[in-house]
């Protein structure tokens, strides 16, 4: 176990020190100035390391393994169940993502209600359930990600210049959230166990291209949300 948790903690590491690094350097060389209160400051990077690090042991030996469990035992299912089980586990995902929840409450604020946040968390959720199924599709059928991510991209550019301009920022944040740690850590090995346990070792890169699909996917159906509201309002 120890032998595990050294290479993580490493990585973690060296990914906060940039960081830190940047931060220290504008403070004191740029602003000229010292932290105002040292300690805090101190104590606040320790618990991002050993936050980041947890995270990432506990994905590591836990999340990752599992998604690749279930992916292995999903290619032994019937095309339709698994699309199913995919759409409804995608929905899921978002539900537990906390940066979708943020990003519909600040939506909500901003808008003065206009836009809710009982509309747009479901409306990214029913996104990446879209993009788990085309992920499922693509991995059974071996297409190449270019068939399903170019038509994806230029329907975005025509949906860009249909919806109205409040909604375009909104709809390519809510792709950005919705490709979070659970898409990440669960979402991607279990489509990468997917196409292994179809295809047999080495066959593991069909599910690769599943976190551009869910970034993808929720911006093309908040856009149409945008468009369904614009014509509602004209309505009015």
């Amino acid at each position: 176990m120890i032998e595990e948790m050294f290479p993580v903690f490493i990585d973690v590491i060296i990914a906060i020190l940039p960081v830190l690094g940047l931060i220290l350097f504008f403070q004191i060389i740029i602003l000229k100035k010292t932290p105002s209160d040292i300690k805090r400051m101190l104590t606040g990077v320790l618990m991002t390391i050993f936050g980041f690090f947890f995270f990432l042991f506990g994905a590591k030996i836990s999340l990752i393994p599992f998604g690749e469990m279930i992916g292995e035992f999903l290619s032994r299912g019937n095309i339709t169940e698994v699309i199913v089980f995919t759409f409804i586990f995608g929905i899921i995902c978002v539900f537990a993502e906390p940066a979708v929840n943020i990003l519909a409450y600040e939506i909500e604020e901003v808008s003065s209600g206009y836009i809710k946040k009982i509309l747009i968390v479901p409306t990214i959720a029913i996104g990446v359930g879209f993009a788990m199924v085309l992920g499922t599709l693509r991995i059974f059928n071996e297409l190449s990600l270019a068939y399903i991510l170019i038509p994806g991209y230029i329907l975005i550019l025509i949906l860009t210049c249909a919806a109205p301009k409040e909604f375009v920022p909104i709809a390519y944040d809510a792709g950005a959230v919705a490709v979070g740690p659970v898409a990440i850590t669960f979402a991607l090995p279990m489509m990468i166990g997917m196409a292994t346990g179809l295809w047999g070792e080495g066959s593991g890169i069909l599910g690769l291209g599943t976190v551009g699909l869910i970034a993808m996917s929720p911006i093309i159906f908040m856009l149409f949300l945008g468009i369904i509201f614009n014509r509602r309002r004209k309505s009015e």
